[in-house]
């Protein structure tokens, strides 16, 4: 089964643009490790550990060899591997050459009836419950009102749900952190800093002596939505990156 949980943003284009729009959005999925399938061959086979592992190796040989001779690989009942080169419009037969027309090989992917079959009978779920869950829809330099560009010298206006920064004493701001992409170091905005800080709103100024680039922004509070605390800290992150400059 695959589970999705509902998130929301702000429409940038469109008839609906500016406006609050909700979509489904996969939460972590399960995955089949390498390890998970070589055991399950073992289980309903007569092959080894050992076996397997050199047949799967083999396969990969085999697969990027016939890649390597621009060949399709059939695999039975999974599907088959193909290579596709686009090819640029050109002005002049002159001009259609591997280096002028030719892009980059892709590898397309087609499987099999019993496979799509598979996939078609995956249950599905929508866990409503997250539609109300604490959630930030857009960051904004409260000056030229960018999205997701904020100058250093300037504000961040941070627009959601839920999402007030509060201590563990309900009164003092709770934690704002702003990490490095790349660097991963994390830098927490100071509480005086935070001028506006309400469930759906929070604006601070900006840190100004941090370095130019592209940072995640986190929110570490223990506002509950519902007048209460939480015993332990939620922890609300912006899926985009912010570039500073």
């Amino acid at each position: 089964m695959i589970e999705f949980e509902i998130k929301s943003k702000i429409a940038p284009l469109g008839d609906r643009k500016g406006q609050t729009v909700y979509y489904a959005y996969p939460k972590a999925q399960q995955k089949l490790t390498t390890e998970m399938v070589i055991k399950r061959i073992v289980n309903e086979t007569s092959l080894s550990e050992g076996d397997v592992k050199n047949a799967l190796v083999s396969l990969s040989n085999v697969v990027c060899d016939a890649m390597q001779m621009g060949m399709s690989v059939d695999l039975a009942e999974l599907g088959s591997f193909r290579l596709v080169v686009p090819s640029k419009m050109m002005d002049t037969p002159d001009d259609v050459t591997v280096a002028k027309a030719l892009k980059t090989p892709k590898i397309v992917f087609t499987p099999k009836q019993k496979m799509r079959d598979a996939a078609n009978a995956v249950e599905l779920s929508v866990d409503k419950s997250s539609a109300n869950a604490p959630c930030i829809t857009g960051v904004y330099d409260l000056t030229t009102r960018e999205k997701n560009r904020i100058n250093r010298q300037s504000y961040a206006e941070v627009n959601g749900r839920h999402i007030q920064v509060l201590g563990a004493d309900g009164v003092s701001a709770g934690e704002i952190i702003l990490t490095s992409v790349g660097m991963e170091v994390p830098t927490t905005v100071e509480a005086d800093a935070i001028k506006i800080n309400t469930p759906e709103k929070v604006l601070f100024k900006m840190v100004d002596d941090l370095a130019e680039g592209e940072y995640r922004l986190t929110f570490k509070t223990y506002y509950d939505s519902e007048g209460k605390l939480l015993d332990e800290p939620r922890t609300i992150e912006y899926e985009e990156n912010i570039t500073l400059y």
